[in-house]
């Protein structure tokens, strides 16, 4: 597992490359050396859930809670109203940078939104959907009032009260950096998994495989690492614009607490699927 949880810091590392600021770089980096064990724990885990067939009932739970495009449109949206709803009363030089950071925080949901679609890039949402129903065999998974349970939503529920609700917005910024960067890891470190339990597990051909598994596809490689630029951009912006210095110890809590609660959280996620009780001969 330790070659996965260094594989996972690569992916973050290669998100940093190109911030400047060094002291926002080591503060976001804090919580991904603070918590070895976890992030092991964590690898662990994406191995177990994709070497193992489970229950189309659980499925539907795990795929209820699992990821939410439509959420994370929704909450940078907020961000970006609430940038744009503060830039009214400042400088014309400030408004300028609270533009941009406005757009920096757009950058991250276009496909989320529909958007990418204008591009030929296929709606997140659409994506999610099509993997989701593929793997549960029904579309059943979207039923909250059977299949959700309040487990899986938990971190997405704290990760909501700091984006876009923090009552600071600097801090809203700093929790969607967090997230993008953790993003980043996850996807490239989870995607091949998820494509070769398709494969071999559920016995999917490879192109079938692929197709079925392109929501995962769509955040790998540079994608969420782009997302990630955007989101630093924005915050440095904002910070700039309202004259506040960049809190780095906040950001060194905040990186410590994400990492921990993300770890825990994908073991709850797993905690909600049931292993398939093979027939007897």
């Amino acid at each position: 597992m330790e070659q996965l949880s260094r594989n996972f810091i690569g992916f973050v590392n290669q998100a940093l490359i190109d911030v400047e600021d060094r002291n926002l770089v080591q503060a976001l980096l804090s919580g991904f050396h603070s918590h070895p064990d976890k992030l092991d724990k964590y690898c662990e885990t994406y191995v177990d859930m994709t070497s193992s067939n489970w229950t189309e009932s659980s499925l539907c739970t795990f795929f209820c809670g699992w990821r939410s495009p439509d959420g994370a449109a929704h909450a940078v949206s907020s961000i970006i109203v609430r940038i744009l709803q503060e830039s009214e009363s400042l400088s014309d030089d400030a408004k300028l940078k609270m533009l941009a950071a406005a757009r920096h925080c757009g950058e991250i949901i276009i496909e989320d939104v529909g958007l990418g679609e204008m591009h030929g890039h296929p709606h997140h949402s659409k994506l999610y959907y099509r993997m989701a129903s593929a793997i549960c065999g029904s579309d059943d998974w979207r039923l909250q009032d059977r299949f959700l349970d309040p487990i899986t939503k938990e971190f997405s529920s704290w990760v909501g009260e700091k984006r876009p609700l923090a009552p600071e917005l600097i801090e809203a910024l700093e929790m969607m950096a967090m997230t993008e960067l953790f993003n980043t890891g996850e996807y490239n470190l989870m995607t091949p998994m998820w494509k070769q339990w398709l494969r071999e597990v559920r016995g999917y051909p490879s192109g079938e495989a692929n197709r079925v598994a392109a929501f995962l596809s769509v955040h790998c490689g540079a994608v969420e690492a782009r997302h990630f630029k955007h989101a630093a951009e924005a915050l440095e912006l904002y910070a700039s614009a309202t004259g506040q210095p960049i809190n780095y110890s906040r950001i060194e809590r905040l990186s410590k607490d994400y990492v921990a609660r993300a770890c825990d959280h994908l073991g709850k996620m797993a905690s909600v699927l049931r292993s398939e009780v093979p027939a007897w001969d």
